[in-house]
């Protein structure tokens, strides 16, 4: 089980879609100047792509609601359902100190594959990082939005583990994160808002907030 939004672990380098080929790998017999021409072709075109892509916008009350073995809680946004799930980690029954989170996509736009994060999305997006509280707690970072604190502790009342987190002022179990891109590119996307949804630790009732990152 070992393993999140730029400013939102089984270890795959990253591969931003296509292999990371030298130019003579690309075309052995054309020489130099033909195999960076072909480089150069083949990037515009997935850089065209991935702006089209970019530019779809997910139908949030559409999206799949996924109920994964120990899921703490999950992560959606633009331009498709694949979901970011959030797994507590554990090791013979007790949270694993060195991952206490275990992070990996569900691809439902690829036919619901389970796969880990790549290096990119784990230190600039979707990843999570972690520090010890006492008490078996832990203080939770993600990658993209560090300045929101959540945090993971047992309940006594249910038994089981939880994220907590503010939100609207209230603290709330954590159960998703939704986040609206409009535009931007892979390694820069122009994010609109997160969105944090969960229930109130008092009264049990759905709470959400919209967060406008800092630009």
């Amino acid at each position: 089980m070992r393993s999140i939004f730029p400013k939102f672990g089984k270890r795959r380098p990253l591969m931003l879609g296509y292999p990371l080929l030298h130019p003579y790998d690309l075309c052995p017999r054309g020489g130099a100047r033909s195999s960076l021409y072909i480089l150069l072709l083949f990037s515009g075109f997935t850089l065209a792509a991935q702006e089209r892509e970019s530019a779809k916008k997910a139908v949030v009350d559409s999206l799949p609601v996924p109920d994964e073995p120990h899921q703490l809680f999950y992560l959606q946004r633009d331009p498709d359902a694949n979901t970011v799930i959030y797994q507590l980690n554990t090791v013979d029954g007790v949270v694993d100190a060195d991952e206490p989170v275990h992070v990996y996509w569900i691809r439902y736009a690829e036919g619901g594959a389970r796969k880990e994060l790549n290096f990119l999305q784990r230190t600039m997006a979707y990843g999570i990082t972690h520090k010890a509280l006492g008490n078996g707690a832990y203080e939770l970072r993600l990658a993209a939005y560090k300045d929101h604190p959540l945090r993971l502790t047992y309940c006594e009342k249910s038994k089981t583990y939880h994220v907590y987190t503010t939100i609207n002022d209230r603290e709330a179990c954590l159960t998703r994160i939704f986040v609206r891109i409009d535009g931007g590119s892979m390694l820069s996307p122009n994010i609109q808002y997160f969105e944090l949804t969960g229930r109130d630790t008092t009264t049990q009732t759905l709470v959400s907030e919209r967060i406008k990152p800092v630009q």
